[in-house]
């Protein structure tokens, strides 16, 4: 019976394949380990998170996000602005608008807090905004206070010195391009321009 001989071939050719191939593995795993810690922050700016929200905003915006806390700390006398939105055209508009302005005359902050959400699970913070502002915002059917979107608060030398509703209530089929004309865009403007001048200077 004839002897079948298996051929014992070496993994490695020779000593420096089997150390190059070494060092790659070991430079894989560390590559994995490392990547694996890194935290990856996806969180855009939010001014330019505000453009992509809000299409006719420009990304040069002077937006900043805040929580219901903060809303609040305005609303009860701390100096800023505040504008209280939710995703749709009507505050789209306007707040390409009031941008305009802020950066016409040299504000760079003004805050944006939805509140949407905290208005539907009856957020105790977003119901202490409404009783502070309880002599400016609207009663609904119900006799219930409520805060509409858009509506602009500013707040200086711990007063509210304006706050506007213009268009939280619009009614009949008009769209937000069709109201906001040359001619109502133009007052609108001239309107926030002195608000804010006097929010500058106090």
């Amino acid at each position: 019976m004839k002897k079948i001989y298996v051929k014992n071939e070496k993994l490695f050719k020779n000593k420096w394949q089997m150390i190059i191939y070494c060092i790659l593995f070991v430079a894989l795993i560390g590559a994995f380990i490392y990547l694996g810690t890194l935290d990856y922050d996806n969180t855009l700016p939010d001014n330019e998170q505000f453009a992509q929200d809000f299409s006719l905003v420009s990304e040069e915006n002077v937006f900043e996000y805040i929580n219901a806390t903060t809303a609040l700390m305005v609303a009860s006398g701390t100096k800023g602005i505040v504008l209280f939105g939710t995703t749709n055209e009507w505050v789209n508009y306007y707040a390409n608008i009031v941008n305009k302005v802020a950066k016409e005359v040299g504000i760079d902050t003004i805050y944006y807090y939805d509140f949407l959400e905290n208005r539907q699970d009856n957020n105790g913070t977003y119901e202490a905004i409404v009783e502070r502002l309880s002599p400016y915002v609207t009663y609904n059917d119900y006799g219930r206070a409520e805060i509409y979107a858009p509506s602009l608060l500013v707040v200086s030398g711990d007063e509210v010195i304006f706050f506007d509703t213009e268009t939280s209530f619009v009614s009949g089929d008009i769209t937000p391009s069709e109201y906001w004309n040359s001619f109502n865009e133009s007052a609108k403007m001239q309107e926030l321009n002195n608000v804010f001048l006097e929010y500058l200077e106090s």
